[in-house]
């Protein structure tokens, strides 16, 4: 399969016929009570998927350091996906690739159930973000709303 026809099934399977990348090969889901799953394509035919699990602190990082680094360890904690820092944003995320042409319908289908509980439970374990943090990254969400490629 290729990506579009990942991404169409995936929004099939949801009830969400219409789930399509933007012009700039970017998707984004609202899951109630989960961080956003952001689906983006790569230049080689693949599809990264990333959830913002909440914003760098400015203190406390060395702490927050190993606990994402051991929650990497052999991906057991993440479900295969990655823990990351975004310095740029000042973000955590989780991420992970799918290889699309490699990928039935069925296994993407399982790969995104299985990475949004991760981010989930990584967003639970991380503590979520509080009202003040929530209305500071909302003055900032028009700017990444208008197409949210990494880097």
């Amino acid at each position: 399969m290729d990506t579009d026809q990942l991404l169409q099934s995936l929004g099939l399977s949801l009830g969400l016929s219409n789930l399509r990348f933007d012009t700039n090969g970017c998707a984004r889901l609202a899951i109630d009570g989960a961080p956003a799953l952001n689906m983006e394509r790569d230049a080689v035919g693949g599809l990264h998927l990333y959830s913002v699990l909440g914003p760098l602190p400015p203190e406390g990082r060395e702490e927050l350091y190993a606990q994402l680094l051991q929650g990497n360890l052999f991906g057991t904690s993440t479900g295969g996906a990655t823990l990351a820092i975004d310095e740029l944003h000042a973000e955590i995320v989780l991420c992970s690739n799918v290889k699309a042409e490699q990928a039935s319908a069925p296994e993407f289908a399982a790969h995104v159930e299985a990475f949004v509980a991760a981010a989930e439970d990584w967003q639970s374990r991380l503590g979520k973000p509080s009202a003040d943090d929530h209305s500071a990254a909302m003055a900032v969400a028009p700017r990444m709303m208008d197409h949210f490629l990494r880097g």
